[in-house]
């Protein structure tokens, strides 16, 4: 079940949140090199996003599979995924979910510099009758949502029976699609050299 809204610049609550940064892929089309770990503006990129979500967050969460040590020195938990093998934002999330202190948790990928100082405050509406609520630029769900830590059995339950694509499990739940059609640069992703 889902509905699009354009969601008011209200904040909605003082509920504190989580954020889970993936930052665990192959870098497939980066070359192979770590995302999250590519200058941009002469910082890694999840410099850059690290910068945006700690004004909105309290809770930082790193998901990565390499360059642990490094990720180290940016928050002050790293999470590898339980399988050795590269399964996805999926395993990312599931994996960081336990150490998650809050209810709500914002998930964004790594290579998004110029997220939104509003993002969790635009998501964060009706979290209790949306588990998840995902942005949305022109109809297309970008990497950054919220959502609810008890979702943790269903992306499990996924990740089991190996359906691996994130977007696809959130269509599975209830969620609410958030137009960020005003701020379409917000979520462009620099994962390509």
């Amino acid at each position: 079940m889902t509905t699009s809204t354009r969601v008011p610049l209200v904040k909605s609550n003082t509920e504190q949140f989580s954020c889970i940064i993936l930052a665990g892929g192959e870098g497939k089309r980066a070359g192979g090199r770590d995302k999250g770990l590519i200058l941009y503006k002469n910082r890694p990129l999840i410099e850059h996003v690290i910068a945006a979500v700690k004004t909105q967050t309290d809770d930082i969460i790193i998901s990565a599979n390499r360059n642990i040590e490094t990720y180290r020195l940016l928050a002050d938990r790293v999470i590898t995924d339980t399988s050795a093998s590269y399964r996805g934002p999926l395993a990312g999330i599931a994996a960081c979910l336990p150490h998650c202190q809050h209810q709500r948790i914002l998930v964004v990928a790594c290579d998004m510099p110029a997220l939104p100082a509003n993002l969790v405050e635009r998501l964060a509406v009706d979290t209790d009758k949306y588990p998840v609520s995902i942005a949305t630029v022109d109809a297309q769900h970008q990497l950054a949502m919220v959502i609810n830590r008890d979702l943790l059995a269903s992306i499990q339950q996924n990740l089991d029976q190996d359906q691996l694509k994130l977007i696809a499990w959130v269509q599975s739940v209830t969620f609410r699609a958030v137009s960020f059609d005003d701020l379409p640069g917000s979520f462009a992703n620099l994962n390509r050299l």
